[in-house]
């Protein structure tokens, strides 16, 4: 069942300019799934309404790479904020790292202490998954309308955590029982506005001291797997791009190279790769 709602007596900041729509789901297959068939239904050069679709469980959640994303009732935050942007799909490379960036400072405000991010969507809590985001575009001519999905765990089951093929932290953990949805849902939303009208106007240029700071894996040996492919190196943060810099030192050069250390460079995106601590 879904039920529509405005913006409530003012306590979520405007998006883009307009007022938030709010769409609440008790059960739902996707909140992105959802977003992306609304999207669907604009005509041709028309900017959807900044939305944001809250679901109690999902029954096909899912996280990159196709996924599943554990969304049984009251285990978690399901959200996801759509917004249309005036922007070349390259342009908007950097903004996962910026709702990544947007979400750790809201749990940062509710008291939850080393909260840090896994590029490019994850969000840590010594070195366990507390969250992910994913980001689907659909570009129509010269508009890119983005549904920005947010995950986060607030209280896991311990049978349910231990079923799941990653260490995982829920926000009971963290925080302590008491967890108000409702005040997480709020206190994002509001540091998303913010964070993504400075994205706007700035680009990723601006976030890039923030990003590095909160990089759990800032200068650590890493792996980086693209496709086949293995990248082992120095996790040496992000460009003015959102893109991960990786230096691989010549002596571990699997061509037997005795040159000079090299800098790597992955773009974010669908596409892009996952990053885990080397050895893993």
């Amino acid at each position: 069942m879904q039920t529509n709602e405005g913006n409530r007596a003012g306590s979520l900041a405007h998006h883009g300019g307009s007022a938030l729509s709010v769409q609440r789901f008790e059960e739902i297959d996707s909140t992105n799934a959802e977003a992306l068939r609304q999207f669907k239904l604009l005509t041709e050069g028309e900017h959807c309404a900044p939305s944001a679709l809250i679901a109690e469980s999902q029954t096909a959640g899912r996280g990159r790479r196709g996924r599943a994303w554990l969304s049984k009732p009251g285990a978690g935050l399901y959200l996801t904020v759509t917004r249309t942007f005036s922007l070349e799909p390259d342009a908007l490379q950097g903004l996962s790292l910026v709702v990544g960036l947007a979400v750790q400072s809201a749990l940062i405000s509710l008291g939850a202490s080393e909260i840090k991010l896994k590029w490019p969507n994850d969000i840590i809590h010594k070195g366990s998954k507390l969250g992910g985001i994913l980001l689907e575009l659909r570009q129509v001519q010269n508009l890119s309308h983005v549904a920005m999905g947010i995950g986060i765990n607030i209280d896991l089951k311990e049978q349910e955590a231990l079923s799941l093929d990653r260490p995982t932290v829920d926000l009971t953990r963290i925080i302590g029982s008491g967890i108000d949805k409702e005040t997480l849902f709020v206190a994002l939303l509001n540091k998303l506005s913010e964070d993504i009208d400075r994205f706007i106007v700035h680009g990723f240029g601006s976030f890039i001291v923030r990003w590095n700071e909160a990089d759990y894996y800032l200068g650590k040996r890493v792996t980086v797997l693209q496709g086949q492919e293995h990248f082992r190196g120095i996790s040496c943060g992000v460009d003015a791009t959102g893109a991960l810099m990786l230096k691989q030192s010549a002596a571990s050069d699997p061509m037997g190279s005795t040159g000079e250390d090299t800098m790597l460079r992955f773009e974010g995106g669908e596409l892009s790769p996952s990053l885990r601590p080397e050895g893993d």
